[in-house]
């Protein structure tokens, strides 16, 4: 992730700073790249200079990792955590002998949360106050995790004489990965009354061709789409076929065996096709010394090196949010199912996954005996928007 200056930040972003209360519920929205977290952590550096206890949340170990490198740039003494790390411990220092009450394995049943407090179980309230909480990828968390907060700001023995909590969110509705646990914009103004709305649109990650094709798939939510670069030119997207597996990632070694000074990310649709994908990158990318780094489900977060030159990092597509590389690789489109799936959050995942890229981007398939289903999804070459090289 590079770090604007604060010198290099839009007037929209400028005037977010210097405007948004610290002591009331903040909402700031935008579509990707136009550099929420960026605002996240310079509204922490500055809440740090007023001396308030600041605790930066996001819903991935791997964003949060991603960040690491920016909060140590500014040297902002914060607490970085992904949220189920904060709620969860938040619920301990309220009472470490009740257990958190759970809808399924890693998402609290905020409802019985509140109910549990209302009914006095819960004996150590005042422990569950927080300063300055900062929520990244605000969409990311249930609606009931605002209302859970909402209660909880509202609650003298919580407060006991302090500064009411405050809260800041960063969220985009085009960004909902998944069907479920996800919020809108809506939810969150239900939840947290009275919330400041705050808006940044200009795009400064990725490149005008870039732009143009993640807009495409852009299916109307309330965030809209950010204005597309006039300055940053680029090369138009690539649609590519190869006979084998073997030539599909080649093409992405050799991407980087001449652009050796900048980062490669590959994007997968699951942990199959990640761990094939891996097999047959790995001694290809070895040849080149490059190294090939993969984040999954049990991968411990702190193992990825985001910084690293001669990098090619592979990620499940829910991993990808709010991460960013100056080349984006998508292999094996076929591996997407089209028929019986929600065709708005199937938009979304391309609408983020094709943000990612800041310089250069390709989307391929490999050995299909047929066209894959998802090219009907994708915008024609006479559209201008994805060369088409099948």
């Amino acid at each position: 992730m590079r770090l604007p200056r604060r010198a290099e930040l839009t007037e929209q972003q400028e005037d977010f700073l210097m405007e948004a209360p610290f002591d009331k519920p903040v909402l700031c929205v935008g579509p990707p790249g136009t550099g929420k977290t960026v605002l996240a952590l310079y509204r922490a550096a500055i809440l740090r200079q007023k001396e308030e206890k600041v605790d930066l949340i996001m819903h991935s170990k791997l964003l949060n990792r991603y960040v690491e490198r920016s909060v140590k740039e500014l040297a902002i003494d914060i607490n970085t955590k992904t949220w189920n790390s904060w709620v969860y411990g938040l619920w301990r220092k309220g009472h470490r002998r009740l257990n958190m009450p759970q809808l399924e394995k890693y998402l609290p049943d905020f409802k019985k949360m509140v109910s549990l407090i209302i009914e006095g179980k819960v004996n150590n309230l005042p422990n569950m106050y927080w300063n300055h909480l900062i929520i990244d990828e605000g969409q990311d968390f249930p609606k009931e995790f605002y209302l859970f907060l909402t209660f909880l700001k509202s609650q003298s023995n919580v407060v006991n004489g302090r500064k009411a909590p405050a809260v800041t969110i960063f969220a985009d509705d085009n960004q909902r990965m998944e069907e479920k646990r996800n919020s809108t914009i809506r939810d969150i103004q239900n939840y947290m009354p009275g919330i400041e709305m705050y808006e940044v649109t200009a795009n400064y990650r990725n490149t005008r061709p870039i732009a143009k094709l993640a807009s495409y798939f852009h299916i109307g939510m309330s965030t809209g789409v950010p204005e597309v670069p006039k300055s940053i030119k680029g090369l138009i997207p690539q649609l590519r076929s190869f006979d084998t597996l073997e030539k599909e990632v080649r093409s992405i070694v050799n991407w980087l065996h001449n652009n050796d000074d900048l980062s490669a990310g590959v994007i997968v649709p699951d942990i199959a096709t990640l761990k094939r994908v891996d097999v047959a990158i790995t001694p290809i990318a070895e040849e080149k010394n490059f190294t090939v780094q993969k984040y999954m489900s049990g991968t411990e977060a702190k193992t990825i090196n985001f910084h690293k030159g001669g990098t090619i990092t592979i990620v499940c597509d829910k991993s990808c949010k709010g991460l960013e590389f100056d080349g984006v690789f998508i292999p094996q489109i076929q591996s997407y199912k089209t028929d019986g799936v929600n065709e708005d959050f199937f938009k979304m995942k391309m609408y983020v996954m094709i943000s990612r890229a800041r310089k250069y981007l390709q989307l391929s398939y490999s050995d299909c005996d047929e066209a894959p289903k998802i090219l009907k999804i994708l915008p024609t070459p006479e559209q201008g928007v994805l060369k088409w090289k099948i």
